[in-house]
Order: C-alpha cells, then sequence, then structure tokens
C-alpha cells in the first residue's frame, strides 16, 4: 500500500508563492551558464603583440566580471531556496502542531463516548 503525504493548503500556497521567483532565479543563472559556456568556446590564440595582449587582458577581465556575476546569480538563487525551505519547514511544524491538537482532541471524544456507552449499558 502506497502511503501519501498530504500537504497543507499553506504549505501548497507558500510553494505557489514562491516558485515563479525561484524559477526566474533558475532561468537568470542558466543564461549566465550558457554565456560562460559560449565563451570558452573560442580558439586560445595566444597573442603576440602588446596590444592584442591588452586585448585578452581586456577580455579575461570581461570574463571575471561575468563569472562574479553568475557566482552572485547562485548566491541568490541559493538564498531564495534557502527562504523557501525555511517557509515550507514553518508550515509542516504548524500543520504537525494542529494535527497533534485534532489527535488529542479526537482522543478525548473517543474515550467521553466509551464512557458514555459503558454509562448507558451499566443502568
Amino acid at each position: 500500500m502506497v502511503k501519501k503525504s498530504a500537504m497543507s493548503l499553506s504549505t501548497l500556497n507558500t510553494i505557489l508563492t514562491t516558485a515563479p521567483l525561484i524559477i526566474q532565479g533558475a532561468t537568470k543563472l542558466f543564461k549566465i551558464i550558457k554565456m560562460r559556456g559560449e565563451s570558452g568556446d573560442k580558439d586560445d590564440n595566444i597573442p603576440s603583440t602588446l596590444d592584442g595582449l591588452k586585448k585578452e587582458i581586456s577580455h579575461i577581465h570581461s570574463q571575471l566580471d561575468a563569472h562574479n556575476e553568475s557566482d552572485l546569480e547562485q548566491i541568490k538563487l541559493i538564498e531564495e531556496l534557502a527562504k523557501q525551505n525555511e517557509m515550507l519547514a514553518g508550515s509542516l511544524k504548524k500543520s504537525v502542531r494542529q494535527l497533534n491538537v485534532i489527535s488529542a482532541v479526537s482522543l478525548i471524544a473517543l474515550c467521553f463516548s466509551l464512557f458514555m456507552i459503558l454509562y448507558i449499558l451499566s443502568n
């Protein structure tokens, strides 16, 4: 028998609320990674002149800036995922507390019902 876990409405709401932000960040990250890969496909020619070296250094600096931007995007995405995780954990804790209260109330109602049945049967 397969056990299904039920998500509360607030948990689903949290997921649906934060999902677009996560998708947007992931899309930006994928674009940056794709651009990074495309820039690495060029032939590695060693410049023979001073101007060629300066251009190559400038190109390397721009690549480093792109890598830094990519790293920042990755950090932002990780932060968003951590926030979503934290909200989901809080929602799950709340759901567990509510389930415990419902279980306790049900147990009390069951005990009271059994007590009433035994009281009626003894009279």
